[in-house]
């Protein structure tokens, strides 16, 4: 009679432990479960929070920052009326600013603080300010204010990329480098190696009763703000790249006027046309550039005065020693009012070297010597360069 109560008993105190046992299993599940969630929850914030950090930092990746600047040291054996006999000063400090907004659209901007060798105060300048607009895999437009494609030096000219403390006369005067106007530009790549530039832009304007100076056209630039353009001007440049090394191009400029005051002008509207060619050849360690470069000047003062055709040109051979240390020999050759009688051209021989301590950071020095009278050019030349 007890058995079956006894074993009834038993059987309700085993079932009563195994509930029991479910229940804290069953909490502990719901605990882990809960645990995983918020372990879960955590991982989707931290997840969130890393692609928000991820937009801000492509978003501040596609803004740059650059510079590029350079220091002097000028010796010459007779004293230059302007600068005197040696002389130190930090040309240039230049800061690029550009942004890419998208694979297609990108902005540059180019702010340049320069000190004359015969001057203390620092000028400033707005070098670029355009938009570069790729509307076609092989055609993009600039729109704003841009350097023109003339010349080896006017589109690059950082100071590691050229051989030689000082900017070459001829570049310099009869280009004239760094030049810059404000207008429209289409870029084309008809073909592989091949790429052609055409630009419209406002012109040049100077007095032209100034020319045939030493700087010849360089004053007739306009500034970066406004500027006159009653006679625009008109920019073609074709370049040849298909031989490794080998770099050939040509360019052509027309003026209106030079003067965007023709009616005020005694000897009426002054047109201009600027011609130039160049060859840059590297092949291992040996470069050659060759360059030429000449003006004519449609304007009857200009005839008077035989300053209506400036012209000149330059050969340099280089040769890298090695991958720091190169050297090169420039022979310069120009003239500013090259019709006029008894107007000898300019000459100018550089020899010296370059020691890259990075490939963006340069020092340098050369020799120089001229024509001009008691050797007044004659002396050498120390700088340092760096670009980033």
């Amino acid at each position: 009679m007890f058995r079956p109560l006894l074993t009834a008993l038993t059987v309700a105190i085993f079932a009563s432990h195994s509930y029991a046992e479910s229940l804290d299993d069953l909490r502990a599940e719901l605990a882990k479960q809960k645990a995983q969630i918020a372990a879960q929850q955590s991982q989707l914030e931290a997840l969130a929070t890393a692609v928000e950090n991820q937009k801000a930092t492509a978003s501040n990746s596609a803004t740059t920052v650059g510079f590029y600047g350079e220091v002097h040291y000028n010796s010459f054996k007779e004293p230059d009326p302007a600068i005197g006999k040696n002389n130190v000063h930090a040309h240039r400090a230049v800061i690029l600013l550009s942004h890419a907004f998208n694979d297609n659209l990108r902005f540059y901007s180019e702010i340049e603080f320069e000190g004359a060798a015969d001057e203390t105060e620092i000028e400033t300048e707005l070098e670029q300010l355009f938009i570069d607009w790729r509307v076609h895999p092989k055609l993009a437009l600039n729109i704003g204010q841009f350097l023109l494609p003339v010349g080896l030096l006017n589109e690059s000219h950082e100071p590691n990329v050229f051989y030689g403390v000082e900017r070459n006369p001829v570049e310099e005067k009869i280009i004239p480098a760094t030049w810059w106007e404000k207008g429209v530009m289409v870029r084309a790549v008809p073909a592989e190696g091949l790429a052609v530039d055409v630009a419209v832009h406002n012109g040049l304007r100077g007095d032209i009763n100034t020319l045939g100076g030493a700087d010849g056209l360089r004053e007739f630039r306009q500034e970066f703000g406004g500027s006159r353009a009653e006679d625009l001007a008109y920019t073609l440049r074709v370049k040849y790249q298909v031989i490794n090394g080998l770099e050939l191009a040509a360019s052509f400029q027309q003026q209106e006027n030079i003067t965007q005051s023709h009616d005020l002008v005694v000897g009426g509207k002054a047109s201009a046309q600027l011609m130039t060619a160049h060859v840059d050849y590297h092949w291992q360690n040996f470069g050659l550039r060759v360059l030429g470069a000449q003006w004519d000047i449609d304007n009857a003062v200009a005839k008077a005065t035989g300053a209506d055709k400036l012209s000149g040109f330059y050969v340099e051979p280089s040769w890298k020693v090695t991958d720091k240390v190169g050297v090169f020999a420039r022979y310069n050759q120009w003239n500013t009012a090259a019709n006029q009688v008894g107007k000898s051209d300019d000459e100018q021989l550089n020899v010296g070297v370059n020691y890259w301590i990075d490939p963006r950071v340069v020092l340098k020095a050369d020799i120089q010597n001229t024509n001009q009278k008691n050797k007044a050019g004659d002396g050498f030349n120390l700088g340092v360069g760096l670009s980033f």
